[in-house]
């Protein structure tokens, strides 16, 4: 059972994948993409989020206490009934998943781009869904293939806003490779507060920012791959990316910083950077590699599914981030 992904008595789950297992390896595959409508009713997210219209409230010792301000979110599933979401704040609105999807059908009809995931984590709480555009980036000659994806989260609970993601997928070893670009945004967020349902039907904006981005990313690339990188610049690489402990560090932490630099130091020379061996591009990969597939994730018994929802909601980028920065 993949972590995390809502589950309902009858054996399903709201998720989907068209075609073939996904790059974050959760899901159920459909025959084939999907449209937005299609998406939200295999993936079983056709449901309806409301606010509580009265303040939370407590009973105790007979008397009503009020958490001014504070509102439950909830949902009526078809298939689980009444249940909470989560606790938000006097000005929140809701953005609905059938608003969320029409926002990405709309980018679907601009650029060809395709549904190829969606689904509901928690209990609802948060969900997200996946687009793959139609054309891939083409690097070193060819022979390094970057995919293009959009990825949208949204919460219902009002832990995040609802947030467009442009998300480069190295088909080599899947890998995310989102960069942080001065010159172009790699996401767009918006509040859930009146008003927001409007905005995210400005949908050709954001595409201008996602292809924005993508421009910007293909030359950032290029120019990683233009540089070449001994074996010796990658190892004082790491020592800069993974620096020495501090004095009073325990040995538990000395040999935990060795674990880390031994296993980039091995990923400097693993096959999922033959193609590009001795650049930039390579350590930087290296990097993304160790962060996406390698680095130890913590809780649950099915750590295949915590990796990928770490990856689905974007966690784990600061050290990719510093890794660009030391390449730049």
């Amino acid at each position: 059972m993949a972590h995390n992904i809502e589950q309902f008595a009858d054996g399903s789950s709201a998720f989907f994948t068209a075609r073939e297992v996904a790059w974050h390896k959760l899901g159920t595959v459909t025959p084939e993409a999907q449209t937005a409508q299609d998406a939200l009713q295999i993936a079983q997210l056709d449901w309806v989020v409301k606010v509580t219209e009265e303040p939370i409230f407590s009973t105790v010792d007979s008397t009503n206490i009020r958490l001014q301000d504070k509102f439950l979110t909830y949902r009526n599933h078809p298939k689980k009934g009444l249940s909470a979401l989560g606790v938000v704040g006097n000005r929140y609105t809701p953005i609905q998943n059938s608003d969320a999807f029409d926002f990405l059908n709309h980018i679907a009809d601009e650029s060809g781009a395709v549904f190829e995931t969606a689904g509901s984590l928690g209990n609802g709480e948060r969900v997200f869904m996946t687009m793959k555009f139609p054309d891939s980036m083409k690097l070193a000659n060819g022979v390094d293939v970057i995919d293009n994806y959009i990825m949208a989260v949204n919460s219902h609970d009002g832990s995040s806003s609802f947030t467009v993601a442009v998300t480069p997928i190295r088909a080599v070893c899947t890998n995310t490779v989102r960069m942080a670009l001065n010159s172009a945004a790699s996401k767009v967020s918006l509040k859930h507060t009146a008003g927001a349902t409007a905005k995210v039907q400005q949908a050709r904006e954001t595409l201008g920012i996602v292809f924005k981005y993508q421009e910007e990313f293909e030359k950032e690339v290029e120019k990683l791959l233009s540089e070449k990188f001994t074996d010796a610049q990658y190892k004082k690489f790491v020592e800069a990316l993974i620096p020495e402990p501090k004095d009073d560090s325990s040995t538990r932490k000395e040999n935990s910083v060795e674990k880390v630099r031994a296993e980039l130091l091995g990923l400097w020379k693993a096959p999922t950077q033959a193609i590009v061996a001795n650049t930039k591009w390579a350590a930087y990969n290296a990097v993304v590699e160790y962060s996406d597939w390698v680095k130890p994730v913590r809780g649950g018994e099915d750590k295949q599914g915590l990796r990928a929802e770490k990856i689905i909601l974007g966690n784990g980028e600061k050290l990719k981030q510093k890794a660009q920065l030391l390449l730049a």
